[in-house]
């Protein structure tokens, strides 16, 4: 039998654990060529025609009623969208939700791996925050080449630099457990998107190094409306952070995946390396906190 604590649904953390949303499948991966999109795909699977797009999970009347009831309930609305063409039933179906609403309710679309400029443009408009899957370039990206979109889409999967372009605010995600959860890949992949085969996919969509720290701090904080109390280092917010090897803003790009994590600090104290002569991190009252910080401050 499930205890409270393990079926409890709360936007507040219980226990280093909170409700941040509702999450919606619209399709599946390009690399499973399963994502639905507007073009065939270049080789089609076993036992599909040369005309075959892979599909949508949901009809469109079902994913509006899912974002209908998540703006009115006032939950973040999460979508998985691969394939372009279920990039447009989302967009679709917010740009209904939306003139019916409104409200900054930072939308997230997830993956985006075939997103067109069009469609980062409409993002923009309906304030949907796009999160790539940046390592898409580095594990499957020969594929997606070769096999899967053709050379012409390949090159535009994970099109942050049109994010960039555009001032908006973008994340990255790794997606675990489909590839490692290695944020120093995470920043690699999005600057270099280097390919197994050392190939470069895409170079217009590089990011730089500031903008690949930012979609996994500060950006990623602001997706989760928690810009205020993580994602930066500043007084007043949590005392979370790393300790890297080397500075990923001036080693050189292709020298960003060798990087280590040296510490880890949590809420103010280390956990890692761990050390049998420190106590474990306790929670730490935010006053407190603040007080501590802008002390530590005046001393630098």
């Amino acid at each position: 039998m499930q205890s409270p604590d393990m079926v409890q649904a709360s936007r507040e953390y219980t226990k280093g654990l909170r409700t941040a949303g509702v999450k919606l499948l619209l399709d599946g991966s390009p690399q499973g060529r399963t994502a639905w999109l507007t073009e065939p795909y270049l080789t089609p699977p076993d036992g599909q025609n040369e005309d075959y797009r892979g599909y949508a999970t949901l009809p469109d009347k079902d994913v509006l009623a899912q974002v209908r009831a998540g703006f009115a309930n006032n939950w973040q609305v999460i979508a998985h969208v691969n394939g372009d063409a279920a990039i447009d039933q989302f967009i679709q179906c917010v740009r209904t939700a939306t003139k019916e609403t409104g409200q900054d309710r930072r939308t997230t679309a997830i993956q985006c791996q075939t997103a067109r400029e069009d469609q980062i443009e409409a993002f923009q408009e309906l304030g949907i925050m796009p999160s790539f899957f940046s390592m898409r370039t580095y594990y499957w990206g020969d594929w997606y080449r070769k096999t899967v979109l053709g050379p012409e889409r390949a090159v535009d999967i994970s099109p942050a630099r049109w994010a960039v372009d555009r001032g908006m605010a973008y994340t990255s995600h790794h997606d675990a457990p489909v590839a490692l959860p290695n944020s120093i890949a995470v920043l690699s992949s999005q600057v270099t998107r280097v390919t197994r085969s050392g190939s470069v996919l895409g170079p217009d969509q590089c990011v730089s190094a500031l903008d690949a720290v930012k979609s996994i701090t500060i950006n990623a904080a602001r997706q989760y409306f928690e810009e205020d109390t993580k994602g930066s280092i500043e007084v007043g917010k949590l005392a979370d952070f790393v300790i890297l090897s080397h500075n990923p803003l001036t080693i050189p790009e292709r020298k960003i995946k060798d990087i280590t994590v040296v510490e880890t600090i949590k809420e103010g104290r280390t956990v890692y390396p761990p050390s049998p002569t420190l106590p474990g991190p306790v929670p730490v009252p935010a006053p407190v906190l603040r007080k501590a910080m802008s002390a530590a401050f005046a001393h630098c």
